[in-house]
Parts: C-alpha cells; structure tokens; sequence
C-alpha cells in the first residue's frame, strides 16, 4: 500500500512474519487541538497494544500534508492513511450527511450529538456511507465540540439585541439564524477575531466559550451569552483512505473500531473543559456571563423548527438529494433518543459503553468499509 511504511525485516526469509506497519495520520490542527490530545494520543497507542505492536500511527500535523478543505481529496487520493475531516467544506460532495451538519443547532448537547450523529450515519444512512465510498474514505465516527456562544462588547439578551450587529459565524445554520434575528454575516478566519473585534469590523462572535482564552478575545470583549446556539458537528475524528482500511487485517480494524467510541467521547470531552475552564475565567476577569435568556431561547426554538424546513428544500434544490426530509426526521429522531438519556443521568463511561455495544460491536470488521 502506498502510504503504510513497512519497517524493514531482520532477514528475507519467505517464511518471516509481516513486520508492523505505519499508518500516516493527516491533520491541519496543532497538538494542543483536543482532536489530537484527547482523541488520538490516548487512542494510538491502544490500537497499538491490541495489535500486539503490528500497527502504529504517525500524526503529520499543522497542514503539512493537507489544509481543512483539501483533505478529502488528498485522503481520497492516499496522500495520507487516515484524517480528521471537516463536512461543512463539502457539502457537494457529501450532501447528505451535508443534511446532519446543517442540522447543528438542533442540539447544545455536545456528548448527544456526537453520538447521534455517529449511530446515525453508522446504522441509519446508507446513502451518507455511498457518499463516502464514492470519496474512496471510509467513515468511522463524530466527535461534537462545546457549545457555540454569543462574544460581544454589549450584552446581549433578546433577539433585538442581534438587529443591526455585524456578526462572525462558523457558517450554516448559524448563518441564517443571524440573517433571520435582522444581524448581518461576516466570514472571517479564527485567528482574525481578535482584530476583528477590536476595530468594530465584526459587533459578535459566535463561537464556543473556549475562545476567549484561545484567541485572547476577553482582552477586549465584556460579555458572553451562553445557551442553546448548538454545536459543531460535522468533524469525523478518523475517516480513512479506503485502500488503506481495506490493506489492515480484520484483526487490525476491530481494533481500531474497538478505540473509536471512547476517543469520540474523549475528545468531545476535551472541548467541554476548555470551555468550562473558560466560562471560570471570563467571570474572574470580570466578563458578564449570561446564562440563556428565556426571550434569545424562544427564539431558538422557533427559528430551528423553522430552519428544518430551510434545510431539507436546499438538500433537494441545491444538491438533490431524494428523501430529504425523511433523513432529517430520523436523524433527529436518533438525537433525541440520545438527547433523552442524557437528561435521564447517562454519563460519559454509559455513552462510550453504549456506543460500542449498540454501534460499533454491530459492525462487521470482514466487511465495513470494503
């Protein structure tokens, strides 16, 4: 296989055993992403363990081998083994697993999500796995990140708060959820929020609290307002290049199928405590942290079941895909079972024990993927 590196044998004996191979990782992230600490350092070296050492990983990070909206391809292509892939840069390309993303703010249950939306694409879309086959990738999982929040030099409290307020979004939803409360969009990269701001060229970031610290934004920002403005879920914490997946043992994908659950959760862990770290120390610095306002929450609630409809006429009229509406339905569906358990007290080990068993366990390892 073109991407895996095989170490090099003690002799060339026909009857030496398969040396352990190397599985090249793509990432456009740094380490300190929780993709990559909480994800998949503590995942590596397990698949590794269960492998008895016949199967390693590198991690190539930082964009070296491909950015965020080249992965696809470049994974499709085999410039790496596996990858971490953003959905929202594809929709033409998967567009109805594009109908899952469009769906983020359904939800602000960031360990909900990213289970739902894994069984769902897993057990309930045959036609969001074609799509993937059709990229030559192979699907094996969502992670969720924290809760997006309103970052702004003004509190705000209603949605006239958002009237006439330039606002940077992550894109989708969000986008027309700022359209629809009379806000205009602005698209500008994380690095620049900071500036943004600070100059008036944007009046609100939507973004997880985390980033008041990661992008130093409560230097100049007074108040955020949390609540149900959902969360990012369309990042597949390990999609493979589907030459690669087909190359490993059965052994070897049972055990990688075997870790994904628990990094999946593990990561989606990680952005929730960089943001509740971050919540801590915006009240400390003296930011106003203001906890979902009933009148921005009503609102939410009527612009998302309004906005469902917004999505599945742009799934058939812009990228046609058939049955829209139905996939909408059932993947919500899955998320508010999901949704349910966790307000019944299902907690993080549950989830992972339950995504294993009622998911991936039901995956065959001689014929996912292949």
């Amino acid at each position: 296989m073109k991407h895996l590196i095989y170490a090099a044998t003690a002799t060339l004996a026909l009857s030496a055993p398969l040396a352990a191979r190397e599985l090249v990782v793509s990432t456009w992230n740094a380490p300190t992403h929780p993709t990559q600490w909480a994800g998949w350092e503590p995942m590596f070296p397990k698949v590794t363990e269960a492998t008895g050492g016949e199967l390693t990983f590198k991690i190539v990070g930082g964009g070296a081998l491909m950015g965020a909206k080249e992965t696809l391809q470049g994974l499709g292509d085999g410039v790496a083994d596996a990858s971490i892939l953003a959905l929202s840069y594809h929709p033409s390309d998967l567009p109805t697993a594009q109908i899952v993303a469009e769906l983020t703010m359904q939800s602000g249950d960031a360990l909900a999500v990213s289970a739902a939306v894994t069984e769902f694409i897993l057990t309930a879309c045959e036609p969001c796995l074609a799509e993937f086959a059709a990229n030559n990738v192979v699907y094996t999982g969502n992670y969720a990140t924290a809760p997006y929040a309103l970052i702004s030099k003004e509190p705000i409290t209603t949605p006239e708060g958002l009237k006439g307020k330039r606002v940077r979004t992550p894109g989708a939803a969000w986008d027309r959820f700022v359209t629809e409360s009379g806000g205009s969009v602005v698209h500008t990269a994380s690095a620049e929020m900071y500036e943004a701001l600070n100059k008036g060229i944007i009046d609100v970031a939507m973004q997880p609290a985390a980033s008041l610290k990661t992008y130093s934004l409560w230097d100049i920002a007074s108040s955020i307002t949390l609540g149900g403005y959902g969360v990012y879920n369309a990042g597949p914490l390990l999609s493979f290049n589907k030459d690669a997946w087909a190359d490993l043992t059965p052994e070897e994908r049972r055990a990688i199928l075997d870790a994904i659950p628990e990094a999946l959760i593990a990561t989606t862990e990680g952005y929730l405590a960089q943001d509740d770290e971050a919540r801590v120390t915006a009240a400390e610095k003296g930011m106003q942290v203001i906890e979902a306002p009933d009148a921005l929450e009503d609102w939410l609630t009527a612009f998302n079941d309004k906005d469902v409809g917004t999505i599945i006429d742009s799934a058939g009229a812009t990228y046609g895909v058939e049955g829209a509406d139905e996939i909408a339905a059932a993947y919500r569906e899955v998320l508010k079972k999901w949704t349910d358990r966790r307000a019944d007290g299902m907690g993080r080990d549950d989830i992972v024990a339950t995504l294993k068993a009622e998911v991936f366990d039901k995956l065959d390892e001689n014929a996912y993927g292949l």
